[in-house]
């Protein structure tokens, strides 16, 4: 990890104000090596680590999402999604907007050859969640024109390269803050609207259920 540091803490250079060096007095001492500057090596900690762990396993308690093995092409369109204002979060666009479209790039990819241990849900769907969380992954609701999550997201919603992110592992707390946000239109980065038709006919009971289902998959390759 630490190979990649100096590649996505380019954004921190800007801070930095270079000045020409002065010329040393006559019969000047030398002067003393300069010691090592805690805060600059913790600077150099890619912030992304702050949230979304240092293995990528996010934060479920903060809505964090999981990165570690995504597929680099869906973590860069969000990265990139974020710097030009199509999905709104100011924490994230701030970050985002720093990095030139390389770095996006370079970071989507480390993030995506991760892998990091499933972490168990701080609170379990019960049986009734569990089965109408499993329908809506499996077979969708016909009455509400809902079709089935796994048919853009893989088999138990392992995710599909270059198509749709994986939900199994995510936090219970993550995607169905995800839903809401497609639900209520405050998140509309997701092509032809897609999510947020199928977010819009769901219910609270719904989205609490779908996202318990996803999260609770221990099989999780990622």
């Amino acid at each position: 990890m630490t190979a990649n540091r100096r590649g996505y803490t380019g954004w921190a250079l800007a801070l930095l104000i270079v000045l020409p060096p002065c010329a040393p007095a006559a019969n000047a001492a030398p002067a003393p090596a300069p010691k090592p500057d805690a805060a600059a090596g913790a600077a150099a900690t890619p912030p992304c680590e702050a949230c979304h762990g240092a293995h990528g396993e996010g934060m479920a308690a903060a809505h964090v999402p999981r990165l570690a093995g995504q597929a680099a092409d869906y973590l860069e369109k969000q990265l990139n999604d974020f710097a030009d204002g199509t999905r709104d979060n100011p924490i994230m666009a701030n970050f985002a907007k720093a990095l030139t479209k390389q770095q996006r790039a370079k970071l989507a990819a480390r993030y995506a050859s991760m892998s990091a241990p499933y972490i168990a849900q701080t609170t379990s769907p019960d049986a009734t969640q569990l089965a109408r969380g499993h329908q809506l992954a499996f077979q969708g609701d016909e009455s509400r024109r809902v079709q089935a999550c796994d048919g853009c997201h893989g088999p138990d919603g392992t995710g599909v390269v270059h198509a749709a992110p994986y939900l199994a592992g995510q936090s219970t707390e993550y995607l169905a803050s995800a839903l809401e946000a497609f639900q209520q239109g405050t998140r509309k980065n997701d092509a032809g609207q897609l999510m947020r038709s199928v977010a819009q006919r769901l219910n609270a009971a719904d989205i609490a259920a779908v996202a318990g289902y996803f999260g609770s998959l221990e099989n999780s390759t990622h």
